[in-house]
């Protein structure tokens, strides 16, 4: 299959079923179907990437002449910031753009950054049609491979004491979570069966993994815990994209779940485990126009960083671009910051422990693997009107009534 750009790619898959942030999977994610989705896992959508050769891209929503942002499909997300220069915001530098890495052909995709800041790991294909993992330095250039063949590997995590990486591969039949040291050894697989099983997110201890699986009853995306050493395994919800807090204070993940079962329109949620089971259910951050998705934990658990993706049911020409950007909110939903400044499609945010935000981007032209600061000055920074947060208990309401 000829190469497909993964930004606009995962852009797709990102807004509907929850969206793997693998390139190589299921692009049904996009229809919203979870019946589609099981019934073809590795399918993928065949868009064109704009190039030489090719009708130049068009940014949904782009800047009006003048550098004032539209009202809609800009940076009025979230119903604010209306008038707000994008020039001044792109001008400004306060975001400190850096680019991490490069691909002559292929793309990169699903960054993750060990506990130190020094190494990040993503999934690739710039050797192979196939999305292998590897390594880096944060400030180097040199690439280790991590894996390799005609499997896809994807979704890359690594341990608390980054000794371990988790991530997905379709290496035994179907995605399943595996593990393996940091130099790519010692594979263990972690999840068998039907289940489609990808994004592995790890408890601060190091003990559990959790990750979304697509029930094969439920026919929906659930969320499932297990236990590294005892194996027990546990559905605690429904939802994508699991993102375990490194926090000791309290057992929390956040995660991604539609608004209406089968809908794009995502928002980011929280819950926290007691016992194993899911309490305090709170719906954390949503837009009107723009699904919310693929949150990430800063490192002291007190901040998300998440990405949006404008009008996710407008169905776009190949040679237009969605507006997606990367956002940080603290973890009771109040004082959004933008991070990005509207240039390419920018998604999958991971927060290093200097307090930078990896993510993925097309904004030089090949999707790869950029930074920015995690905190930015005021030019991008949410006025006080803010929605509030929406706690539901668990044992009020299933959690997963929503999807």
């Amino acid at each position: 299959m000829a190469q497909i750009g993964w930004a606009k790619r995962t852009m797709v898959a990102l807004i509907a079923v929850g969206g793997l942030s693998l390139s190589t999977a299921c692009s049904c994610h996009l229809c919203g179907n979870s019946d589609a989705v099981e019934s073809s896992p590795a399918t993928t959508v065949p868009t064109r990437a704009a190039g030489a050769g090719h009708e130049p891209i068009v940014q949904f929503g782009q800047t009006s002449p003048d550098g004032t942002a539209p009202a809609a499909g800009d940076v009025n997300v979230f119903g604010e910031m209306k008038g707000v220069k994008v020039a001044q915001v792109r001008a400004s530098g306060e975001a400190n753009f850096q680019q991490h890495t490069y691909v002559e052909q292929g793309y990169d995709a699903d960054v993750t950054v060990d506990p130190t800041g020094k190494f990040l790991a993503f999934a690739s294909t710039r050797d192979n049609e196939h999305t292998n993992l590897y390594l880096q330095r944060t400030d180097g250039a040199a690439v280790v491979q991590l894996t390799a063949g005609s499997a896809d590997d994807a979704n890359p995590s690594f341990s608390p004491d980054g000794r371990q990486i988790a991530f997905a591969s379709t290496r035994a039949g179907n995605w399943q979570i595996f593990l393996m040291t940091v130099d790519g050894k010692s594979v263990t697989q972690i999840t068998t069966g039907p289940m489609q099983a990808i994004h592995p997110t790890w408890s601060p201890d190091g003990n559990r993994l959790a990750f979304a699986a697509l029930g094969s009853k439920s026919g929906q995306w659930e969320l499932w815990t297990v236990n590294l050493q005892t194996n027990e395994k546990r559905m605690i919800g429904y939802g994508l994209f699991p993102n375990w807090s490194p926090s000791r204070d309290v057992d929390r993940i956040a995660f991604q779940r539609p608004r209406q079962r089968g809908s794009r329109w995502f928002s980011l949620w929280t819950l926290d485990l007691i016992d194993g089971e899911a309490t305090h259910v709170t719906e954390v951050v949503l837009s009107s126009n723009a699904a919310v998705v693929s949150p990430s934990w800063s490192p002291d658990g007190r901040r998300l960083a998440f990405a949006t993706v404008m009008e996710p049911n407008k169905v776009l020409p190949p040679h237009v671009r969605g507006r997606t950007d990367i956002w940080v909110v603290k973890a009771d939903g109040t004082e959004r910051q933008r991070i990005t400044d509207g240039i390419g499609i920018n998604l999958t945010p991971c927060w290093a422990a200097d307090s930078r935000i990896f993510f993925v981007s097309d904004r030089g032209g090949a999707e790869c693997v950029w930074s920015a600061r995690g905190e930015v000055n005021s030019v991008f920074t949410a006025d006080a009107k803010k929605e509030p947060a929406r706690q539901q208990a668990a044992d009020a309401k299933d959690p997963g009534a929503a999807n």
